[in-house]
């Protein structure tokens, strides 16, 4: 079979796959958390379940250097340290064994926290891996609703430690939530984050029990499930409690909010965590390590306490080449969250010497080219709000073209709208305007009165201006992408200056309202997970269009009130008819725009074992880093791990 063969044929099977997703998987009920195994139990050749002697007699096993520790009465037992009832998980391909080290990278510490995080972050819920079908149980082993669901309970897991041994109870989530979230003075960001607001007023939180958290809303808390699965849900009380003016009063909120930076919480050994790997060494600039962590509250199905491997090393590689060169030399063990698609040609080549594997993720859109429907040019604005105008656009683009040349095969054209990895997801919504008809650009052009009338190629704004804009880009894969666009464009009669500058300077523009099209290289799947780029859910949102609350299309206030009733129900069945209708509404009216779908090319050395045939690198389910499941995978020669 031809490489060109193969690619079609993991796409048609992928998208047959997707076209087969349950009902509602994000909001199916969840299985009791004392029987609950993970999915991939279907697909791994380790026991399906585990045998309820092992929970019963508390006859589980653990790593080496944890045994060591016990032996020498450092640590307590492997079964005092679990809780009750510990999360089991089927690993995806077998019983892993115990040692060595996961070696990863990152191309900075301070400013690449979101590796490490979503690597990392345990959270109440958890969205199923490798893809995000359902919803699971984690820290929570069981939650309900009551008040026609303004009010969610969610029972903790008995016996639930940080990684220093300190009990883990109710009081470290609202801590975390009351004394340094909606506290100011404590909260580093200035703003609120607004996933925790419903109709503007913060939900509540509030203690039942040590181990029985009540969260409640004057609305039904549709949202809640998915915002456990996110990111920080917690902060160790015993410790950080410490250093807060609140408890301690020779303490300072200037203090505290420096030593309790995202980084600082991630990579600093003083801070304990729930992850599967706790900080023990963080040099600035050159690596962070983390080591096991005792009290890890899941096993596998033989019993076996988690995670696999002894350590996770992240280190400071600011050149992606050079990060490239050296998973390809096998001295890193993951080419993950910085794989970019020219680097798929290279890594095929050299995958035959057996050093690693090429994996494909679940396609993503990609390429995005945000209209900014607020731009200061007011005759470019107008051109923009023209649904005329847009479907002219997106029918200008070759999507097949910039497939082939840039995307190595891999991308599949579609059009503006909800992604695959999404349950909500229609192959037919998504094929809306993406056939490349030139000729079909021009004339919906010359209907919306944008005619060529000095007969130098450009078309004229209603202003009598060129009908020109300034296509914002960061280096690297979304230049090449924008200039063929750009070519593209300048067929029907429209100039693209291209605007070549770092991330910084183009999402400051961005963010300043002061840009006309922006290339982004994703977007979320769909509105339910991201609300703010679909609806005008805040102040300036969507950020493509922030006079949205005043001058939106009738069509925008539907797609935004669709969404606030979604986030306030738990009617599941409510949820998808909300859904499918904003998606249907995104794809016929097309107010951004994307060349398609893309393959996420990745790769993972040879010597690990269990790891996921599929991924998914969207950020509203933990980026690329918890897909790939990290505690389950394990050094298949563990005696020659790298410390």
């Amino acid at each position: 079979m031809s490489q060109s063969t193969r690619i079609s044929f993991i796409i048609v099977v992928s998208l047959g796959w997707i076209a087969c997703l349950p009902e509602d998987p994000r909001h199916q009920g969840v299985p009791d958390a004392h029987q609950q195994v993970a999915a991939q139990a279907r697909r791994t050749a380790a026991p399906q379940s585990i045998d309820p002697t092992l929970l019963s007699t508390r006859d589980f096993r653990e790593a080496p250097m944890l045994e060591h520790q016990v032996q020498d009465g450092t640590l307590p037992p492997v079964s005092e340290r679990l809780p009750d009832h510990p999360l089991v998980i089927a690993p995806v391909e077998e019983i892993g064994v115990y040692g060595g080290t996961l070696r990863r990278a990152l191309t900075g510490d301070i400013v690449q926290t979101p590796g490490p995080s979503k690597t990392l972050n345990e959270n109440l819920m958890g969205y199923e891996r490798p893809l995000p079908k359902s919803i699971e149980y984690n820290l929570a082993e069981k939650y309900w609703f009551e008040d026609d669901g303004r009010v969610g309970i969610f029972k903790l897991r008995k016996g639930l430690r940080w990684s220093d041994g300190a009990p883990f109870t109710v009081d470290d989530i609202l801590f975390w939530y009351h004394d340094m979230t909606l506290n100011d003075d404590a909260r580093a960001n200035p703003l609120f984050p607004m996933i925790w607001l419903v109709e503007g007023q913060p939900i509540e939180m509030e203690k039942v029990a040590d181990l029985t958290l009540r969260v409640r809303s004057h609305k039904p808390l549709g949202r809640l499930l998915n915002l456990f699965c996110t990111d920080v849900i917690a902060y160790p009380k015993h410790v950080i409690a410490k250093i807060h003016p609140k408890y301690n009063p020779n303490a300072t909120y200037e203090s505290l909010r420096d030593s309790t930076t995202r980084a600082q919480i991630l990579y600093n050994p003083k801070f304990p965590t729930l992850s599967a790997w706790r900080p023990v060494e963080w040099t600035r600039g050159q690596r962070i390590v983390y080591e096991r962590n005792p009290y890890y509250h899941k096993i596998d199905t033989a019993g076996n306490q988690l995670p696999y491997a002894d350590r996770l090393v992240f280190n400071i590689i600011q050149d992606t080449q050079v990060l490239l060169l050296k998973f390809m030399n096998g001295e890193i063990d993951f080419l993950g969250r910085y794989a970019q698609i020219d680097m798929f040609p290279t890594l095929k080549t050299e995958e035959h010497k057996g050093k690693f594997r090429v994996y494909l993720g679940t396609p993503v859109p990609v390429s995005v080219l945000w209209m900014n429907w607020d731009t200061p040019k007011l005759a470019l604005r107008r051109a923009f709000r023209n649904k005329q105008v847009r479907i002219a656009m997106s029918h200008a683009i070759n999507r097949e073209e910039i497939g082939e040349i840039l995307y190595h095969g891999l991308l599949k054209p579609a059009s503006f709208g909800f992604a695959p990895a999404s349950p909500f997801f229609s192959e037919q919504a998504s094929q809306k305007y993406v056939d490349f008809d030139p000729e079909l650009s021009r004339k919906l052009l010359h209907d919306a009165g944008y005619v060529d009338r000095n007969g130098d190629g450009i078309r004229e704004l209603h202003d009598g201006s060129p009908f020109a804009l300034t296509l914002d880009v960061i280096p690297g894969m979304g230049v090449d992408v924008c200039q063929l666009v750009a070519e593209q464009w300048l067929a029907i009669g429209i100039k693209v200056n291209l605007f070549v500058a770092l991330r910084d300077i183009t999402a400051a523009k961005w963010t300043e309202g002061k840009s006309d099209i922006r290339w982004w290289w994703s977007m979320p799947e769909d509105a339910l997970v991201k609300r703010q780029i679909f609806g005008i859910v805040g102040p300036n949102q969507p950020e493509w269009h922030r006079e949205a609350a005043t001058e939106g299309p009738d069509w925008l206030h539907e797609v935004t009130r669709l969404i606030e009733d979604s986030g306030v129900t738990v009617d599941t069945a409510r949820v998808r008819q909300n859904m499918e209708r904003i998606r249907d509404i995104l794809s016929e009216e097309t107010p951004s725009l994307i060349p398609g779908f893309a393959y996420h090319a990745w790769g993972a050395s040879t010597r690990l074992g269990n790891v996921p045939e599929e991924s998914t690198t969207s950020d509203p389910y933990r980026g690329w880093g918890r897909p790939v499941f990290h505690e389950q995978i394990f050094v298949r020669d563990a005696t020659t791990g790298v410390p």
